[in-house]
């Protein structure tokens, strides 16, 4: 993928892209920041918890830490997008409950739209066009600077989100929503396929079946992934990589080391106690 510009700091990076390759399917993956994603031109597919959108020229999806992604560029046709990803400290204080107000807590199925399909009447694309122009900024201005430009940014999709202008493409069928709900609430209890079968009245074949179907994976490395995520923000919080074990839903550690390693990278040894960035 090209890189046209780029913003590269502990609390923000910024891209600005081009693609003219396909891939056959979703490539998933969550983090622990939030992340806008704002479609330029191409021909691409997102796949948010269940639920897939197929993306249309300034079009534009919102989503929080934690939430399973991924995304299928369909044909060689130019994919170009602004990407932003974010730490929420680069917000001050005392605006930031209002201007992260527009992210659902999908976990929570809050109702709220993640993706916005026309975003011209709001000039989303100017003040992402901004950061163009702001990565070309002597690092010392962009440090201060940047959160200007954020702040700017999420005060327009603020406005925005509560003028009702969403669009809903595919909803998810409603034994599914209730599934991906509890698995949320319950991240880190035992959970197993049979229990869930149980619970909600389907086969467990059925169920692994409609869960991959919809979410583009099992109903374990859907788990897997989110409770590696929520370790790892344990870890940044201080707790020693037995205790993040433990608290994710980790019964042995060893299978949390490896699992860790695979998903992140790195040793959870790393992680302990860092100061949480984008950049590392």
């Amino acid at each position: 993928m090209g890189v046209i510009a780029e913003i590269k700091t502990n609390r923000v990076l910024f891209s600005y892209t081009l693609s003219e390759a396909a891939n056959d399917d979703f490539q998933l993956h969550c983090h622990n920041y939030y992340e806008l994603y704002f479609l330029i031109e191409g021909d691409v597919d997102y796949l948010v918890e269940g639920r897939q959108f197929h993306m249309a020229p300034h079009s534009m999806l919102l989503l929080t830490p934690n939430i399973f992604h991924g995304v299928k560029v369909n044909s060689t046709k130019p994919y170009i997008r602004f990407a932003l990803h974010f730490l929420p400290d680069i917000l001050t204080m005392e605006r930031r409950h209002l201007l992260l107000s527009a992210f659902p807590a999908m976990e929570k199925h809050s109702g709220k739209e993640i993706y916005y399909p026309n975003t011209d009447a709001y000039r989303i694309y100017s003040f992402f066009e901004s950061f163009t122009e702001c990565s070309r900024l002597e690092p010392e201005l962009l440090e201060e600077l940047l959160p200007i430009y954020m702040e700017s940014l999420l005060s327009q999709i603020t406005v925005m989100s509560h003028s009702g202008q969403t669009a809903n493409p595919f909803v998810s069928p409603d034994t599914l929503s209730k599934i991906i709900a509890y698995l949320n609430t319950h991240l880190t209890d035992t959970i197993t396929l049979d229990y869930i079968s149980e619970k909600f009245f389907i086969s467990k074949h059925h169920l692994n079946k409609v869960f991959r179907k919809a979410i583009g994976t099992t109903v374990w490395d859907y788990l897997l992934h989110k409770r590696i995520i929520y370790a790892q923000q344990l870890l940044i919080n201080g707790h020693s990589a037995a205790e993040a074990a433990v608290q994710s839903g980790f019964g042995d550690y060893s299978a949390f080391y490896r699992a860790y390693i695979k998903i992140i990278g790195h040793s959870p040894l790393q992680d302990r106690g860092v100061l949480p960035t984008l950049v590392r």
